[in-house]
């Protein structure tokens, strides 16, 4: 294998971007991979109407690679984007793609993709100067979080703690003239000095690390004097984090989480996170762990990702605690049938807890839980089916599709090897869901059509 990575600086090796860098090409090297460190703007990019491979840098030309690693981050500019564009519609694989480190360069357009899909965030407003504080005030409250749209490890955050404070800063920018644009964050308090660093690669969580401000301030950025200790996100966060990278499409990225009193926020994302702080807390080798994973899933067929439906992520949080508990089931199972075993398990739990959630009479159900949840995402205004509305050949599918299933569940207890006495109660109990539909579907004559001349008039 051979790869790039891009780098948009000088190799000084007191920046402090450049030991990574370079920790990667060593890393690459010991692994027997090829890494190139090469600046994007050395480049002469060529547009034509020839899909053939080419590439010229510093009037040199090269060959194709099988991977590019990009580690511009958030000063990622327009020519580096438009030279991941040109190798990508070239058919080389990045890590990150153009889209998603665009993305993830605007904290604002981070914030608005998480906060579509559901995420936990904390409340934005978009600073334009003059500022009505007022506006500020009611939405936000003080303290509050003001921040560039562009920022790394650290760098352009502050906190102002009144709204005399706060004038004081507006004054300030509007007489100067400033120019850059700026986000206002409400203060999450239960987070005051500590945030959770997750790196997640390939869709995992391979390491985390609780980051404290040891001054007492609010940043606990490790490059900014924070200390970093090893930490096991609970399965709620790991989950978050997760999702957060499948939303914004990144392959490789650490996700910010603040502490909140009734559960967790996403601070931000980075496409191309420092790892420094957060090998000594974990001890865990980062590169190592990021280039076996391009080498495990480089010769795998590339698919369209599937868009991230809530039905799916819905079933997946009530059988499995999230993709992110899925994935660790399928990593820790060493066979095919421990696996079987393990979903089959889980996938009857899930059922007995929607039985019981059933059951419980409404004052006492914990409307919070994850069951609660779950079951109110699947069905409120999301299936909207009334099979009282389906003609018989409409019926007869779903029937076709129940059974499917039924037997499919059926047939899992005995790939997982389970006892036969255990095997058959279970496929019992799942061929019973056909006869339960067969018994409770309502019977009726197929609709008659509309014309299309009726539903015109």
């Amino acid at each position: 294998m051979r790869g790039w990575i891009l780098f948009q600086r000088e190799l000084d090796p007191a920046l402090p971007e450049v030991p990574e860098v370079l920790r990667f090409q060593e890393t690459a090297r010991a692994m027997g991979i090829g890494l190139d460190i090469l600046n994007p703007h050395s480049f002469d990019l060529v547009v034509g109407a020839d899909d053939d491979w080419t590439a010229s840098y510093q009037r040199r030309p090269l060959e194709r690679p099988d991977f590019i690693l990009c580690r511009t981050g958030a000063e990622t500019d327009y020519f580096t984007l438009a030279l991941l564009r040109h190798f990508e519609r070239r058919g080389v694989r990045l890590i990150n793609d153009a889209t998603a480190i665009e993305m993830v360069a605007d904290k604002l357009h981070t914030l608005q993709r998480l906060i579509r899909a559901g995420l936990p965030i904390p409340r934005t407003i978009l600073g334009t100067f003059p500022m009505d504080v007022d506006l500020v005030e009611r939405e936000l409250g003080f303290p509050v979080i003001v921040k560039t749209l562009k920022g790394t490890r650290g760098a352009g955050v502050l906190k102002c703690e009144d709204r005399s404070q706060f004038e004081d800063l507006a004054g300030l920018l509007e007489s100067a003239d400033a120019q850059a644009d700026f986000i206002l964050q409400h203060y999450v308090r239960a987070s005051h000095g500590r945030d959770v660093r997750v790196l997640v690669v390939g869709g995992r969580v391979v390491a985390a690390m609780e980051r404290r401000s040891l001054t007492g301030g609010f940043k606990s950025n490790v490059s900014l004097g924070g200390v970093g200790i090893a930490y096991n996100p609970p399965p709620e966060m790991a989950e978050l984090a997760v999702r957060a990278a499948d939303i914004l499409e990144l392959d490789v990225t650490g996700i910010d989480i603040l502490f909140d009193e009734d559960g967790y926020r996403i601070c931000e994302a980075n496409s191309a996170p420092g790892f420094q702080g957060l090998e000594r807390a974990s001890g865990l080798d980062i590169p190592a762990a990021i280039l076996e994973w391009i080498a495990s899933t480089q010769t795998a067929p590339e698919t369209a990702p599937a868009p991230a439906a809530a039905e799916s992520t819905a079933l997946a949080d009530l059988a499995f605690g999230g993709r992110a508990g899925l994935r660790a089931l399928s990593d820790r199972a060493t066979s095919y049938p421990r696996f079987a075993s393990a979903v089959g398990v889980r996938m009857i739990g899930a059922g007995i807890a929607c039985l019981a959630h059933a059951a419980t009479p409404p004052p006492l159900a914990d409307e919070r839980g994850r069951t609660s949840l779950s079951l109110r995402t699947l069905f409120e205004g999301r299936v909207r089916t009334d099979l009282a509305a389906f003609d018989d050949s409409e019926q007869e599918r779903t029937l076709v599709i129940v059974l499917a299933v039924s037997i499919w569940a059926a047939v899992l207890p005995w790939l997982a090897g389970a006892a036969p006495i255990v095997s058959g109660a279970l496929s019992v109990l799942a061929l019973l869901f056909p006869i339960l539909f067969v018994l409770t579907a309502p019977g009726r004559r197929p609709r008659k059509r509309r014309h299309s001349s009726g539903a015109a008039r």
